[in-house]
């Protein structure tokens, strides 16, 4: 039985897989997964209130600051997929092309902002509601079994409704859909925030004390 325990630890340096299991990672590792959640849970957050705030609740507001929540989070999930070391490797792969993804479809709704509102209102929503929807899909598949795994389901599960909400609905006002993805988007970013807070916090003393 020791005889294997060498090879046993050595498989468990770099997991494979989706999922984000505290246990598995490293604290280099947990400590960057912590961060990348946070961050973007950080961006929603603000970018949310933002369109709350608002006082002009236009097509081409919600479109840019959409805009940039995507290009912001498709950043972020690139360079964690791209550079990090100690995560499961398809967690890496899928970051990777959804970054790519979430960082064309922010870059589509930057470079449209000034069509007419008709083909604004089609590109925004396309691009909300799909662009919610995979990152709400791929998040489900990163949530691990650790203490904060349950809001990471529910960020997943509240992203992909709020995508194909937006998707389905015929006509959007630019009220409505400045007020509903601003809502969608506090919501996502408090529940990302305790979700990065609560990561890993349920392991024992040294239990992930090992550098990946």
């Amino acid at each position: 039985m020791t005889h294997h325990e060498p090879t046993s630890r050595l498989s468990r340096d770099v997991p494979d897989g989706l999922a984000l299991d505290a246990d598995q990672l490293g604290r280099a590792a947990l400590s960057l997964a912590r961060t990348m959640i946070g961050a973007t849970a950080g961006v929603a957050l603000v970018i949310g209130i933002a369109l709350l705030v608002w006082p002009g609740k236009s097509l081409v507001v919600v479109g840019a600051l959409a805009g940039v929540f995507f290009v912001m989070t498709g950043v972020m999930r690139t360079a964690v997929g791209a550079f990090a070391r100690g995560l499961p490797t398809g967690f890496r792969v899928l970051n990777i092309i959804l970054g790519l993804v979430l960082l064309l479809g922010g870059i589509v709704s930057l470079k449209n902002l000034t069509v007419a509102t008709a083909v604004l209102t089609i590109v925004v929503v396309v691009m909300i509601g799909i662009g919610w929807i995979i990152d709400g899909i791929a998040t489900l598949a990163e949530t691990g079994r650790t203490r904060g795994s349950a809001w990471g389901y529910l960020r997943g599960a509240l992203s992909v409704l709020a995508g194909v909400v937006v998707l389905v609905v015929p006509t959007w006002s630019a009220v409505a859909l400045v007020i509903v993805v601003g809502a969608t988007l506090v919501a996502l970013g408090l529940a990302g925030l305790v979700q990065a807070f609560a990561l890993g916090k349920d392991l024992p003393a040294g239990a992930a004390a090992r550098d990946a």
